[in-house]
């Protein structure tokens, strides 16, 4: 068989880059198939499409974007400190370095995206001309490239505000000096292109998995670019804070129009999911650890749009193996992502109070009582984890010598999320039948997202509605409050249920919270005062990254300087 090299040459060329040579020069390799054959076959058509699908991002990577957060810490400390220290520069981009070697959030960068793009782009220029059974397959073909479009451009949007905006490849020899669109205009060309999506799509038809887009997954995305849209970072009465002398605020945010109207838009895009009924939170399990652990498991209809991870197409050692990497070293994984104490304190009693290490009935047993979403989520001291050579089967993390503390950058809690309790043990080469898929969209976001939209719109009631949906499938009491008192308990709420999953990175920064997440990051010491014997452990929270503090720029990420030498016409972010 042959072997499939797509336009090679020709979609190396970035919208903002150049290439030596064009691909389609009228030599046909006998190893490769010419661009012009690709349209001439649905089967090579669809393989460009799965392409695109595949080089979106997905988090189960080496570096994980929770320790670019108060959510965690990396082991090696040299890909999140910029985003955790203030320390982010145009050539300093940690994680998000197209080049970083721990394949962080690379795929979330401006060449590696912008690339997508023009490889979309090239599919939606003759996807017409392809020869398919039938116009339900074409149109199918049409949704599925103006979906990725959509969606690659918000993980643009999400990062950098208004940029550059191609309807077309850019060819050889054209300008390639195209100058960064508003804010706005990125936010509307990203809603057409998912509205177009959603009107091609069968609306009867589910995607057959769900690792595509369909009708549903399309006005998922679009509840989420238009909440994202609204929130206070693109805000111009709100974020004067990053924008004050910055001479394009147009470039990162609203400088006009309603922002309650924006938040209606917000809400309506995600009651239409909801009002599908075709989405469903997971609740096959009375065990509410055990049903929390299930969802990243089994997935079910909370699953709305995922990636799933195969030894045979994923061969990359840093792709795939999230339960490896991040088990605790007790267990034989390499713990390379430690959870913070930070985030461990944010899961309520279980009553519904809030944990405090000054309360001495909360140090004295700080795990016990708690939201059960915290045992389904990490592991700590005395957690009940799967068979191994002791016969005790429990996490354990402390020491018997008086006065130790963690090793450097290792908190004492890892992550237990996306990993299943009865696929045990873990180990390098069996990882990728372990590793679960990564949810890109699941169902509570949906509900989290309309019961934001609701809270700041003052439809208090509305929001607890679903907001407390999410809360009693976790075995939590119901929220009460109201106005500010609801907001910070939304917050948390989004922050321990979407831990993890790339959340909590874009979160801070649309709530333009980054200053009160900076607060330095939390391990705990574990020490058993009798040798030899686990019983009775005393607690201490201790200090493992130090120094956190917040920057304004790293509310947005910058162009990398490569980039702008590239594009003279491109405008820096704020800070930069």
């Amino acid at each position: 068989m042959k072997k499939i090299n797509i336009l090679t040459g020709l979609l190396c060329c970035l919208a903002v880059t150049s290439c030596k040579k064009d691909f389609l020069d009228g030599t046909k390799p006998e190893d490769k198939i010419s661009g012009a054959d690709v349209w001439k076959s649905p089967e090579l058509a669809r393989k460009v499409l799965n392409g695109a699908y595949m080089s979106l991002p997905a988090g189960h990577t080496y570096f994980m974007m929770m320790s670019a957060t108060d959510e965690g810490v990396f082991q090696y400390n040299d890909l999140g400190t910029p985003y955790t220290h203030g320390l982010v520069t145009p050539t300093t981009l940690g994680a998000f370095d197209q080049n970083n070697w721990a394949v962080g959030a690379a795929d979330w960068s401006w060449g590696a995206v912008y690339k997508n793009i023009r490889n979309i782009d090239i599919a939606l220029a003759n996807l017409n001309q392809v020869p398919f059974a039938t116009q339900a397959e074409k149109d199918e073909a049409i949704a599925d490239a103006h979906f990725l479009r959509g969606f690659s451009y918000y993980l643009l949007l999400a990062q950098f505000g208004g940029v550059p905006l191609y309807e077309k490849p850019v060819e050889l020899g054209e300008d390639y000096n195209k100058p960064r669109n508003s804010f706005e205009e990125t936010v509307n060309f990203i809603v057409a292109d998912l509205d177009k999506a959603i009107s091609l799509y069968d609306a009867g038809k589910i995607a057959a998995v769900k690792t595509k887009g369909d009708k549903g997954v399309a006005m998922a995305v679009k509840a989420k670019v238009l909440l994202y849209a609204a929130s206070d970072l693109h805000n111009g009465t709100k974020n004067g804070t990053i924008t004050s002398g910055y001479a394009h605020p147009e470039l990162v945010g609203y400088t006009g129009g309603d922002p309650i109207a924006r938040w209606q838009a917000a809400k309506d895009a995600a009651k239409a999911v909801i009002d599908l009924n075709r989405y469903h939170l997971y609740t096959q399990n009375a065990d509410k650890v055990r049903n929390f652990e299930e969802i990243f498991v089994n997935g079910g209809d909370e699953f709305i749009f995922v990636r799933y991870f195969d030894k045979n197409i994923n061969w990359y050692w840093q792709l795939g193996r999230t339960p490896f990497y991040n088990m605790t070293p007790g267990y034989g994984g390499w713990g390379v992502n430690s959870v913070l104490g930070n985030l461990v304190d944010a899961f309520e009693m279980s009553d519904g109070s809030k944990f405090s290490w000054s309360n001495p009935v909360h140090k004295a047993n700080p795990y016990s009582n708690r939201d059960p979403r915290l045992t389904a989520s990490i592991l700590y001291e005395g957690t009940n984890w799967y068979p191994r050579a002791s016969t005790e089967n429990k996490v354990r993390v402390g020491n018997w010598a008086s006065g130790s503390a963690p090793d450097a950058l290792r908190t004492n809690y890892w992550l237990r999320k996306f990993s299943d309790l009865a696929k045990g043990p873990m180990d390098y080469d069996n990882q990728f039948e372990k590793c679960p898929a990564w949810p890109r969209l699941r169902y509570a976001e949906v509900l989290l997202n309309y019961a934001e939209a609701c809270i700041e719109l003052g439809q208090d009631a509305e929001a607890r509605t679903y907001l407390n949906m999410i809360r009693q499938r976790a075995g939590m009491p119901d929220i009460t409050e109201s106005g500010d008192a609801l907001k910070e308990r939304y917050r948390n709420e989004r922050r321990v249920e979407l831990a993890f999953e790339e959340h909590r990175f874009f979160d801070v920064r649309r709530w333009l919270i980054g200053e009160a997440s900076a607060r330095d990051g939390y391990g705990v010491d574990v020490e058993y005062p009798t040798q030899d014997s686990y019983n009775n452990p005393t607690f201490k929270e201790v200090v493992i990254d130090g120094g956190r503090t917040w920057a304004n720029k790293a509310y947005f990420i910058p162009i990398t300087t490569d980039e702008m030498n590239k594009n003279k016409s491109l405008i820096q972010n704020p800070g930069y």
